[in-house]
Formats: structure tokens, sequence, C-alpha cells
């Protein structure tokens, strides 16, 4: 049983080196979904060398980001910390702020989610946690080699 733990753990090590993982980053090997206010943002590849061949795609370890109100009063940051090696945030005069969802049950505030910035491998946005409903934001992701993956466009929802 023990054996078969640590060959587990040196393959699942093995497969952080093989996505350009930055393990020196102290949260990579964090639980998914133990802290919404500070997630992972990986960029994952074939492998292939050639850009044409690698299809990168951007992977947040959690969807949505997930706030109980109650659990969070006030205003709080939420930063996404890039992962891999060799990608950064785009550096924009101006993030857009993340967009407002109406939904059936729900009517999101416009808002809510507010003063985006990007900095290298880092982007944060305030959530003011003052009302409930989902808003959808976006990740632009550039490659050091001029790959770059799409953008992606994760939700976040407070309860």
């Amino acid at each position: 049983m023990t054996r078969t733990m640590l060959v587990a753990a040196v393959v699942a090590l093995a497969g952080c080196e093989s996505m350009g993982i930055d393990k020196s980053a102290p949260s990579v090997f964090a639980p998914p979904g133990l802290d919404p206010k500070n997630p992972n943002v990986f960029v994952v590849t074939t492998g292939a060398s050639a850009c044409a061949d690698k299809h990168p795609s951007i992977v947040v370890d959690q969807e949505p980001l997930y706030f109980f109100r109650a659990a969070n009063p006030g205003a709080f940051p939420i930063t996404w910390h890039l992962q891999t090696r060799g990608y950064s945030f785009v550096q924009q005069p101006s993030i857009e702020n993340p967009t407002a969802i109406d939904t059936v049950k729900t009517r999101s505030a416009p808002g809510e989610i507010h003063s985006c910035r990007a900095s290298g491998r880092n982007m944060t946005c305030i959530n003011r946690n003052q009302n409930h409903g989902l808003w959808k934001y976006t990740l632009k992701i550039q490659a050091d080699d001029g790959c770059n993956p799409e953008d992606l466009d994760p939700t976040i929802a407070n309860d």
C-alpha cells in the first residue's frame, strides 16, 4: 500500500514537471477549492513543440469561484495565480470588470466585482460581496513564445 502511494506521488510530481508548472510557488499543491480568494491558473498544452500543434488551453482549479457572503463579510480581493512557466496575464490599460449574469432566480448587480488589474503572473479583482449573483470574468494570457491560448470566461458566484 505504501509503495503504491509513493509511486502515485512520483507520477503526480513528474506530471507537474511536464506541464511546466512552477513548483516553487507556495499554492501549487494546495487542494482545489480550499481558497477561492486565491485560485490557481494553469496553461495546458499537448506537449508538442510547434505552436500549431500545442493547442494551449487555460484551466482554473475552481469553477465557479464560490463565495458565501456570511462567511466573507465586506469587500476582499480575489487574486488569480498563474502557475505555468512561460506565460503571463495580458497587461492592459484597463481590464474589463466581470459581467453580471441575470438568471431566473437572481439579478446580478453590475460593479460587484471591480477594479481588475493584471501584473505578470497575478491578476486581482475586488469583490464588494454585497449582492447575491453570478459574474462572468475573462482570463487573457500570453505566451513568451507567442503561442497564446484562447481566452477563458469562467464564473464568480456570491451566495
